[in-house]
């Protein structure tokens, strides 16, 4: 790694077959996609170019997908946008992508990236704040928009609960690591979280010492050693962080 370079993403694959593709999505708005088969290459000690990230941005998430998909961007101000995946061409891996969100007001950036299939009903958008208050929202609720708007509200923020610290398409059945800036991790069952509207303030969901911060939420991840899907979370949110 260069210096001030670290570890957003790990995408585990055997499979480089046609029909998937990576997607790619920064701070500043940009989101990018690229045939996965594209990394289908020897890799250098010092890496491959996935995406051209320009000066002043860096990239948030990268998430996989189907080119069928709909993308879900969630930025600080406390907004979302949907849209069709198929409103971002594939385009090589060394190139910047377009804009996918605008986060063009003062102090505002992209938190977070995540595709979903627009088949499934089930699917949910979990947002929390610094001070650790948060909801899930059914994914339903966002309608579809063009890419590279400002989305609609997802979380009436105050200064009680703080800024928005991570969002993550999610569903019951599945567990959550919320992870603060002192190192306080807490687990929690999607489904003990409260079903909420979009534009409203959500609950506690994590207990904070005077001071601390959420930094990073993450999916627990599903496996055969429970310890090992719980480490990797918490690697991918201290990557996020």
């Amino acid at each position: 790694l260069k210096d001030k370079e670290r570890v957003m993403a790990v995408i585990p694959t055997r499979d480089f077959s046609e029909g998937k593709f990576l997607v790619f999505g920064t701070a500043q708005g940009m989101i990018k996609k690229t045939l996965f088969k594209d990394y289908d290459t020897p890799i250098r000690a010092d890496g491959i170019i996935a995406i051209k990230v320009r000066k002043g941005d860096e990239l948030v998430r990268v998430r996989m997908s189907s080119g069928k998909d709909d993308i879900v961007l969630v930025s600080k101000s406390g907004h979302a946008v949907r849209f069709k995946e198929k409103l971002a061409r594939p385009m090589g891996r060394g190139t910047a992508g377009v804009k996918g969100m605008n986060v063009s007001d003062k102090g505002n950036s992209v938190l977070s990236l995540d595709v979903v299939d627009p088949k499934d009903k089930q699917g949910e958008l979990l947002v929390v704040t610094e001070n650790g208050y948060g909801k899930r929202t059914k994914i339903a609720d966002y309608p579809i928009k063009g890419r590279g708007t400002k989305g609609v509200l997802t979380a009436k923020l105050t200064a009680k609960k703080g800024g928005l610290a991570g969002g993550r398409v999610v569903r019951e059945g599945q567990e959550l690591l919320f992870i603060s800036q002192s190192g306080m991790v807490q687990r929690t069952a999607v489904q003990g979280i409260s079903r909420m509207g979009r534009a409203t303030q959500g609950v506690r969901v994590m207990n904070l010492k005077s001071g601390d911060r959420v930094s990073a939420v993450a999916l627990v991840v599903e496996s055969t050693n429970g310890d090992a899907a719980a480490d990797l979370a918490a690697e991918e949110a201290a990557a996020e962080a």
